[in-house]
């Protein structure tokens, strides 16, 4: 029995395999197979564990058709921490059956931040030149690969410096954890967080060398990977004396916080801290005016417990904030999952994107760049002109940040 799976028994021997988790699972919900329900996962965990079932390719298979929402986790009657068991299990078949291509990616190249700059640097060249685009066209490469859209000219860490200071007199010392993805695809959302914060009072601190926050090593079962990078960035807050992090990516900011190496520090969400802020304040911005909707990110809503300070923050900001329909739904991207399983990732979206479609509202404003990354490349198969945002563009665009756009 390996390590991981150890630790978790008591977990596992409690699930009854009710059947209540197949009620709230999106991969369920849309090929109706029982083999990807969460109690089959936790059964087959049991048996991997025991050694009963062969840690093989099929195996491996079925574990990577979850998203890791953690709406079964969440909803289990007997409190089986589904995500985490699962978790375990991909770690063991990623060494019994390894994945050359994804190590390479995800262990060799991820976990280092100058391959991973020389990386984004190729894969952007490549999309200048349209090689990636013609691979797909003509099925070399997988459709999945369309989904970041095109890479920044320039991510946001060459554009932040370490030290921002606040505009006038500072009311809080914060560190800043830059995620990939918000890094490479969408610097002007980590521009707009820098931004928003100094006008709010804020000196926020950017460590150069932080990492990855390890969330995509820890969906691909390199559990080691992501240990050593919370450590390597939990160090970097302490070595400036930083005791509050902030980050604008859901996923980091559950990732880093659930892990071990950040216990004496605290990690707070974006919107909880934007409505603290802006509280009792008069901050004389101006109010947008269109339709606004807003969908839950699952580390945010299910991992963190968070829902209401983001609609409290567009409440605050928009004169016409919608709620949509299935707001908490997962929107189908899961990291990796959406790369691996294209398919029933996009039978996801459809969901959603006919729940937005549903509000009439012109922006949908999320606190994940994945999903906003998910969503854009939804709206945009179904010709829909609705914005994707985060909250924090549209609250830049009200304090006069003219230049921090929302991601179209």
């Amino acid at each position: 029995m390996t390590e991981e799976l150890s630790r978790l028994k008591d977990h596992y021997l409690r699930c009854v395999r009710c059947g209540q988790c197949r009620s709230v699972c999106p991969v369920f919900e849309e090929i109706r197979n029982e083999t990807v329900t969460p109690r089959a996962k936790v059964f087959l965990a049991h048996m991997l564990a025991g050694g009963e079932v062969k840690a093989d390719a099929e195996a491996s298979f079925n574990l990577s058709q979850c998203l890791l929402c953690r709406a079964c986790s969440r909803e289990c009657p007997s409190a089986v921490p589904v995500h985490e068991i699962v978790t375990a299990a991909r770690s063991l078949t990623s060494r019994k059956v390894p994945n050359p291509v994804q190590k390479i990616v995800f262990k060799d190249i991820w976990t280092r931040p100058a391959l991973l700059n020389l990386s984004a640097g190729v894969v952007r060249r490549c999309q200048g030149l349209g090689i990636l685009d013609l691979g797909i066209s003509l099925k070399l490469l997988p459709r999945s690969f369309s989904l970041p859209g095109r890479l920044s000219p320039r991510p946001a860490r060459a554009l932040i410096s370490q030290l921002t200071k606040a505009q006038g007199r500072a009311k809080m010392r914060l560190g800043y954890f830059l995620g990939c993805s918000t890094n490479f695809l969408y610097p002007e959302i980590a521009l707009g967080t820098v931004e928003v914060l100094s006008q709010l009072g804020c000196d926020v601190i950017m460590p150069r060398e932080l990492k990855c926050c390890g969330l995509p090593q820890l969906e691909t079962g390199e559990l080691n990977a992501a240990r050593s990078l919370a450590a390597a960035n939990s160090e970097s807050f302490k070595r400036l004396g930083i005791e509050v992090v902030v980050t604008d990516c859901a996923s980091c900011a559950a990732t880093i916080k659930e892990s071990p190496e950040f216990e004496r520090i605290r990690v707070m969400d974006l919107s909880e801290l934007l409505v603290e802020l802006l509280s009792g304040q008069n901050t004389g911005f101006t109010r947008i005016q269109k339709p606004v909707t807003y969908h839950d990110p699952c580390h945010q809503a299910k991992a963190l417990g968070i829902t209401s300070s983001p609609r409290e923050l567009l409440r605050l900001i928009c004169d016409d904030y919608r709620e949509m329909p299935g707001a908490s739904k997962c929107c189908g991207g899961g990291g990796t999952f959406a790369l691996n399983h294209y398919d029933i990732s996009m039978g996801i979206l459809n969901k959603k994107v006919a729940s937005i479609k549903e509000t009439g509202a012109e922006t949908v404003a999320t606190s994940c760049p994945t999903c906003i990354m998910q969503l854009r490349h939804g709206l945009l198969k179904h010709s829909c002109k609705t914005e994707v945002a985060h909250p924090v563009q549209l609250l830049a665009q009200c304090l006069g940040l003219a230049h921090i756009k929302p991601a179209i």
